[in-house]
C-alpha cells in the first residue's frame, strides 16, 4: 500500500498547495537576501558600534553563506513552481533540468568535492561546538546527497543539464531521466543540510545583530516594476502545439535510432560502422536545432506564467540563458568563429545542396536577423551568465552570486532587448521550418541512397549463395551458411522497416 501511495500522482488540490507554498518561500528567500545585502553594506562601514573586526568578519562569513543559501532556494522554487504548472513533460524537463546544476553548484560551494576549506567548514569549527546535533544531521544529510547525486556515474546528467551536450542522443538520453519525481527526490535530499544550515545561521544573525537584524528584514523592498512586456500571457499558450509536435519528431526520431541498435545488437553487429550513423546520431543537427527550440519555448513560457517581481526576473534570466547557449551553437557570437556553427556547418550547406532560390531567400532573411542578434547586449551579459550557473563566490567580481544577482535585478530591461528575446523564438521557428523543408528533400535523396544500399547488400548475399553452392560439398558447412545468410537477410528485412 504504501509503494502505491508513493507512486500515486499528486491531485490538484495538492500541487495548488505546493505551487502557493514555494512562492511564499521564494518570496522569502528573496527578502533574506536583501536583508543580507544591507547587513554585508552595513559591516562596511566604521560607525557600527560593539562589533570589533574579528567579529564583523565572521559576521561577514556568516551572510555571505546564509545569502547563497537563500538563493538556492529561491531558484529551486522557481524552478519547481514553473514545472508544476507546465503542461507537457518536455516542458518540465527543460525547466527542472536547471535544478540538477543549482543543487550541484550548492553542494561544491559548501562542502566541496576536495579536500579544499569552503566558507561552510570554516564557520563549521566553531558553530559544532553550539550547535553540535544540528551540525550532525547537515554532515550525516550532506554525505547521503554525495553518494546519491555527486558521483562520477551523475556527471553526464550535470553537465547536459548545464550545457547541450555535442551529442543529440547522449543529450536526449540524459534528459529521459530527468523527471518531476526525481528532481523532486533530489531537493528533498539537499533541503535535510539547507534547512538546518539556514537555520543554524539565522539563530547566529540574530544572536550576534539583534535590533540591527529585524530591522534589515522590516527595510522597505526596493522600488520593483516590470513593465516592458506588457500582457505575457497573451503569448504563453502560442507555442503549446509546437511543444507537441516537435517533442513528438524527437520521440520518434530516438526510437528509430534506438529499434536500430537494437536489432543490430541481436545479430552482433557494430551498427556504429553503418555509414548513415554518425548523420543520425551526433552529427544530426535537425536533433540539436529542436532541443534549442523547445528549451528556449520552455523557459519563455516559465517566465510568461511568472507572478512576482522576483519570480518575473529570474526566469526572465532564465529565459536569456537558455537564448544564450542556443544561439552559441546555432550561429555563435564571435564572427570568427562561425564557420563551426550549426548555421554555417549544416543548414547553409543543405541549402546549398537544394539549390533552391525560395530557400536561399529564406536563408538570407534569417542570417541578417542573425547577425542582429549577435549584437545583443543582453545575450552576452557574462555576469549574469555566471551568476545563473554558479552558486558561491565570483572571483572575477570578489562578490557573491546571491548578491549579483540582487545587483542585475535592480537593472531594467529595456524594450529593445527584450525584443531581441522574442525575436529570437521566430527566428528558431523560422529555421526549424526551413530545415525541415530542407531535410524533407534531403531525406529523399537518402532514402534513395539507402533502397540502392539495401538492394547491394541484398546482391551480395545471393552472389555468396551461389559462391557458396558452387564451392561447397558438405552438406553440413552448407547448412551452416544458408542458416548465416538467412539471419542477414531478416535483419536486413528489420532494419529497413524502422
Amino acid at each position: 500500500m504504501e509503494t502505491e501511495n508513493k507512486n500515486k500522482p499528486a491531485s490538484p488540490e495538492t500541487i495548488n498547495s505546493l505551487i502557493v507554498n514555494m512562492l511564499l518561500t521564494l518570496e522569502s528567500s528573496y527578502k533574506e537576501m536583501h536583508a543580507d545585502l544591507r547587513l554585508v553594506e552595513l559591516l562596511k562601514q566604521d560607525n557600527v558600534p560593539a562589533l570589533d573586526e574579528e567579529k564583523k568578519g565572521y559576521i561577514g562569513k556568516i551572510l555571505r553563506v546564509h545569502a547563497n543559501v537563500c538563493y538556492t532556494n529561491l531558484c529551486l522554487c522557481a524552478q519547481l513552481r514553473a514545472s508544476l504548472k507546465a503542461k507537457l513533460n518536455v516542458e518540465k524537463q527543460y525547466i527542472i533540468r536547471r535544478s540538477v546544476v543549482t543543487l550541484h553548484e550548492t553542494y561544491k560551494y559548501l562542502f566541496g568535492f576536495t579536500e579544499k576549506l569552503t566558507l561552510w567548514k570554516e564557520l563549521e569549527v566553531s558553530l559544532k561546538n553550539i550547535y553540535p546535533a544540528e551540525c550532525q544531521t547537515i554532515n550525516e544529510a550532506s554525505q547521503r546527497f554525495l553518494q546519491e547525486y555527486a558521483q562520477e556515474e551523475d556527471g553526464t546528467l550535470r553537465d547536459v543539464a548545464k550545457h547541450f551536450s555535442d551529442d543529440p542522443t547522449e543529450f536526449f538520453e540524459s534528459m529521459e531521466s530527468v523527471t518531476e519525481r526525481s528532481v523532486t527526490e533530489r531537493v528533498a535530499a539537499a533541503g535535510a543540510f539547507l534547512q538546518p544550515i539556514h537555520n543554524i545561521l539565522i539563530k547566529e544573525l540574530k544572536g550576534h545583530l539583534g535590533a540591527a537584524y529585524d530591522m534589515a528584514m522590516g527595510y522597505p523592498m526596493p522600488h520593483q516594476v516590470f513593465d516592458v512586456v506588457g500582457n505575457r500571457n497573451e503569448k504563453v499558450d502560442a507555442f503549446d502545439e509546437a511543444l507537441e509536435k516537435y517533442s513528438g519528431i524527437v520521440n520518434q526520431v530516438m526510437h528509430q535510432i534506438s529499434a536500430a541498435k537494437k536489432v543490430c545488437s541481436q545479430f552482433n553487429v557494430d551498427i556504429t560502422q553503418c555509414g548513415y550513423w554518425d548523420a543520425m546520431t551526433k552529427n544530426n543537427i535537425g536533433l540539436h536545432i529542436l532541443y534549442i527550440y523547445l528549451d528556449t519555448i520552455s523557459t519563455f513560457r516559465a517566465f510568461s506564467l511568472s507572478e512576482t517581481f522576483a519570480e518575473i526576473r529570474l526566469n526572465l534570466a532564465y529565459f536569456i540563458l537558455s537564448v544564450h547557449e542556443g544561439f552559441k551553437k546555432l550561429y555563435g557570437f564571435d564572427a570568427h568563429k562561425r564557420d563551426d556553427s550549426f548555421w554555417n556547418r549544416s543548414i547553409k550547406t543543405a541549402i546549398q545542396k537544394k539549390g533552391d532560390d525560395d530557400a536561399f531567400k529564406k536563408a538570407d532573411f534569417i542570417e541578417k536577423k542573425l547577425e542582429v542578434l549577435a549584437e545583443s547586449k543582453l545575450l552576452q551579459d557574462e555576469d549574469m551568465i555566471v551568476a545563473l550557473t554558479h552558486v558561491g563566490t565570483n572571483k572575477k567580481r570578489h562578490n557573491e552570486s546571491a548578491f549579483l544577482v540582487l545587483d542585475y535585478f535592480r537593472h531594467p530591461v529595456a524594450k529593445e532587448e527584450m525584443n531581441s528575446l522574442t525575436e529570437f523564438l521566430q527566428v528558431m521557428n523560422d529555421i526549424v521550418r526551413l530545415y525541415n523543408d530542407v531535410i524533407g528533400w534531403e531525406s529523399k535523396q537518402i532514402q534513395t541512397e539507402t533502397e540502392m544500399m539495401f538492394a547491394g547488400y541484398y546482391d551480395k548475399i545471393d552472389e555468396f549463395d551461389k559462391l557458396m553452392k558452387y564451392k561447397i560439398s558438405d552438406p553440413e558447412v552448407m547448412a551452416q551458411w544458408e542458416e548465416t545468410s538467412d539471419k542477414l537477410r531478416e535483419m536486413l528485412k528489420k532494419l529497413e522497416r524502422i
